[in-house]
This record gives C-alpha cells, structure tokens and sequence, in this order.
C-alpha cells in the first residue's frame, strides 16, 4: 500500500479534474501514480504532458519506447512499473519469451543489446558512460533518436523512482 494516499476526481483541482476525466472517457483507470503525484496539481499536468511528448511516436517507434521503458523498471525493480510496461508490451504483441529474452538482454539483434547495455548503464550510473558503449550506440542511432532514447531512459527513472519511493505497488 502506498505511503501517500490516492486523490480521487472529487478531491482535485480543476486541473486535475480534466486528466481524470481523459481517462474516463477512454474507459481506463486512472494510474495510482498520478492519483498520488494529484497532491501536487502542477507537477502531475506538466508531468503528465511530458510524458505524452516522450512516449509519442517520434524517431523512435512507440514498441521500441516500451521496451526501453521496461528495460529501466527491471532494472530499478520496480513493481508497479515493470507490471504497466510488460502489459503494454503484451498488447503489441510480446510474448512471456520474448520479455524474458529483454530482460537478460538474450537472443536480441546487436543493435538492441547494444541499446539496453546501455538503458542500463544509464539507469544505474547517470553519472558514467561508457565510451565504447556510448560509440557503438551513436553508429545506430542519429543524434535526435539518441536525445529521445535518453528522454525516454529519464522519464521512466522518474516514474520507478516515485513509485518505489511511495510504496505504490500493482493493482
């Protein structure tokens, strides 16, 4: 149970009001992150904006986003995330195998063990990057793929980080 109690749409700000009632009308729950992160209206709106520009399909393809973001709630073990991100991955099709195979970076073209050494290494250590590592990822990737890429790497750091903090588990 979460350490911060959850905001339901009668508790909110107006501002507030509108994302809850987004979801709503998509027939989805409202995240109890965002039911949490409502205790600070302001950070939950541009939070929440953030994340629809990040996770939009870009220069980077919107399956590729997800497993990034799995790739980063695996390796901060967080509950709450790695559950949204291996359904989000299910619902475009990833097998239990092929979530396996990610997770152990395993039976994956180079081009994407590549890339998740390095999702890792940046979740771990944002302070340290290898060169090498940081060279082959630039032979695969232009510059904007690259800035979204860490984009992507950042917001879910964010969001494992918050949840884990709060003790907000899966639903």
């Amino acid at each position: 149970m979460a350490i911060i109690h959850s905001l339901e749409k009668n508790q909110t700000e107006d501002i507030i009001k509108e994302i809850y009632q987004e979801f709503e009308g998509q027939g989805k729950k409202v995240p109890e992150w965002m039911k949490i992160m409502a205790h600070c209206p302001k950070i939950l709106k541009e939070f929440k904006e953030l994340f629809n520009v990040i996770m939009s399909n870009e220069k980077i393809e919107r399956c590729l986003k997800w497993k990034i973001a799995y790739m980063v709630s695996e390796t901060l073990r967080c509950p709450f995330c790695v559950d949204v991100t291996s359904k989000m991955l299910e619902t475009m099709g990833a097998k239990a195998e092929s979530l396996k195979n990610l997770k152990k970076i395993e039976n994956l073209p180079e081009k994407e063990k590549n890339l998740f050494k390095l999702v890792k290494e940046i979740t771990l250590k944002a302070n340290v990057c290898t060169p090498g590592l940081l060279e082959k990822f630039r032979e695969n990737y232009s510059e904007a793929e690259i800035v979204e890429i860490v984009s992507i790497i950042g917001l879910f750091n964010y969001i494992n980080r918050f949840n884990n903090s709060l003790c907000i588990l899966p639903e």
